[in-house]
């Protein structure tokens, strides 16, 4: 496992309870970690605000608690920390497979649930798990500013996010008309993705 701050190994030590034992409770986690009821609070809310918790439809009888569960998000971030977490991967997917908002979060990434899929989808999990984590190591270094994107691959990626916007969409157009080199740079970044992808389907094939 790679060195990690105490509050992240806290944050871990209270989701791994989650996965272990929940969905859980503010005090239910407190009794299966021993973390103070404070601390647990405070790392709870985190969570939820960063979307690796979120609170699922208690089961119990009687009084309803708020109960929280993992997202697909957190359970990566955990995944790409804590070895012995990832060993275990798919005997957490056949646990949390049975809550819905679980299956929720696992249709929304594209899996197939059905009960006769259920072996295939947790081999195809730990793949997802494997590949995602990877995905979060290459966000966090670029945020860190120890990796790298080209600019034109930022720039994409900006007018990506304002394309749902008519007026910035039509500027990009007329841009994109106007300015040879705009659309020479375009077409070029364009043909390596295409070329890329059809790279992506001959090896999907074999």
């Amino acid at each position: 496992m790679v060195n990690i701050s105490t509050t992240t190994q806290t944050s871990m030590d209270i989701f791994r309870a989650i996965m272990d034992h929940g969905p859980l409770t503010l005090y239910s986690a407190n009794s299966k970690t021993g973390i103070p009821i404070g601390t647990i609070h405070r790392h709870f809310k985190q969570l939820s605000k960063t979307g690796r918790i979120r609170v699922y439809e208690s089961k119990r009888k009687g009084r309803k608690k708020i109960e929280y569960g993992p997202t697909i998000y957190g359970i990566i971030n955990v995944y790409k920390l804590d070895s012995e977490f990832a060993r275990k991967i798919e005997n957490y997917f056949l646990i949390w497979i049975e809550n819905k908002e679980f299956q929720k979060d696992l249709e929304s990434e594209g899996f197939d649930i059905t009960f006769e899929n259920l072996k295939k989808s947790k081999h195809v999990f730990r793949k997802y798990m494997e590949y995602f984590s990877a995905v979060e190591d290459q966000i966090e270094k670029i945020k860190r500013g120890e990796d790298s994107i080209s600019r034109d691959i930022q720039i994409l990626f900006g007018s990506m996010m304002l394309s749902p916007d008519p007026h910035y969409q039509k500027l990009w157009a007329e841009l994109y008309r106007d300015l040879p080199g705009t659309q020479k740079t375009l077409d070029e970044l364009m043909e390596t993705m295409i070329k890329s992808y059809k790279e992506f389907k001959r090896n999907f094939k074999r």
